[in-house]
């Protein structure tokens, strides 16, 4: 029984590490969209300047352009703490591999998973500064 619980809570781990990837990846796209947004606004706020265009127009243009530079930054900040958030799972999911003899690991051929695992772990390691920032944001909520 506590073989299974074990195969189960792994199972259950890398299928939340799976999606987790899957909604970043999503985030990755939306953000590219919004940057794309900000620097075609930018643009046209400089080519509407150009144009000696009514000065109340180019302020709510100005507004927009501000809103969505704003959204872009807040959404760059959560998707870093997700990221994080994804590193720490796949510290995790490392951690539970241990409870895994070699005969476990080779019978159910995990030795690749554990491998893409801690080579995704390594490649998303986020710096110590931001661990530390998002630690600290942690304690305080």
């Amino acid at each position: 029984m506590q073989a299974m619980k074990k195969h189960a809570k792994l199972l259950n781990d890398l299928n939340n590490f799976i999606e987790i990837k899957r909604i970043l990846a999503d985030n990755v796209k939306t953000l590219d969209k919004i940057s794309d947004d900000i620097d075609q606004q930018e643009k046209e706020i400089e080519r509407l300047e150009q144009l000696n265009t009514p000065t109340f127009q180019i302020k709510q243009m100005q507004d927009n352009h501000d809103i969505k530079a704003t959204s872009y930054n807040l959404l760059l900040e959560l998707h870093q703490h997700n990221l994080i958030t994804l590193w720490k799972l796949s510290r995790y999911i490392l951690k539970q591999f241990k409870h895994f003899s070699e005969d476990e690991i080779k019978e159910y051929k995990l030795n690749d998973i554990q491998e893409s695992i801690q080579e995704q772990s390594d490649n998303i390691k986020p710096k110590f500064i931001d661990l530390l920032k998002y630690d600290i944001k942690h304690i305080k909520d």
